[in-house]
């Protein structure tokens, strides 16, 4: 709001014109105004500590041995830390912006993907209404690009038209896929792991196709 006050000062507006377009009381709006002719700083505040920030270190250890958010968040879990996946999903964007996070390599460009697929909790959909929540999650072994989705259901429909979903974002298919958290997937599921296997096949020969 400072800057905002200090942009329309400089424009030759008054006390109770800004008051009315920043849509604060003009009390609030007089200490700014007097605070930017006395050429006083704005205080900032000091962004408060994230609960996250004490497993920023084993975080940043998963992140480099390539662990999804979708691990990393099932790791944290298990170690009874209570925070949401989406919380868990910024955090990772902010260290990933700050940290020079290197991952070791062992794939050519479109040769692999990484897939997991898991249960993140209750979360809220578009009607308001909570409902349990997976992610799957596809990542580019090479490049590592990743492609999240969020489903309310475990059918292998979706799942595979989660597959199809991430290689039209990714506009194409890489030769191979590796699932890393498949077989929890498929017990948490209920799923009748030879069904889900042949489907599986299937699909992946109509994408070799």
């Amino acid at each position: 709001m400072y800057i905002t006050i200090k942009s329309l000062l400089e424009k030759g507006l008054n006390k109770s014109q800004i008051a009315r377009d920043v849509k604060h009381d003009w009390k609030t709006v007089d200490k700014i105004i007097k605070r930017i002719k006395s050429n006083q700083s704005f205080p900032i505040k000091k962004p408060h500590p994230q609960k996250l920030d004490t497993y920023r270190e084993q975080i940043i250890e998963w992140m480099e041995q390539g662990l999804s958010g979708i691990l990393i968040y099932q790791k944290l879990r298990e170690i009874e830390v209570k925070i949401s996946y989406s919380a868990i999903k910024r955090f990772l964007a902010g260290i990933k912006r700050k940290e020079n996070i290197f991952v070791r390599i062992h794939t050519e460009p479109a040769e692999e993907a990484q897939v997991d697929f898991g249960y993140i909790g209750l979360t809220t959909d578009i009607n308001g209404k909570r409902r349990k929540t997976w992610v799957f999650n596809m990542k580019l072994s090479y490049s590592r690009l990743d492609y999240y989705e969020k489903t309310y259901d475990q059918t292998v429909e979706t799942f595979i038209n989660c597959h199809k979903n991430a290689f039209k974002y990714f506009s194409g298919i890489p030769k191979t896929l590796r699932i890393d958290n498949l077989k929890a997937a498929i017990l948490e599921a209920n799923f009748y792991e030879p069904i889900f296997k042949q489907l599986y096949k299937d699909f992946s020969a109509l994408t070799e196709s």
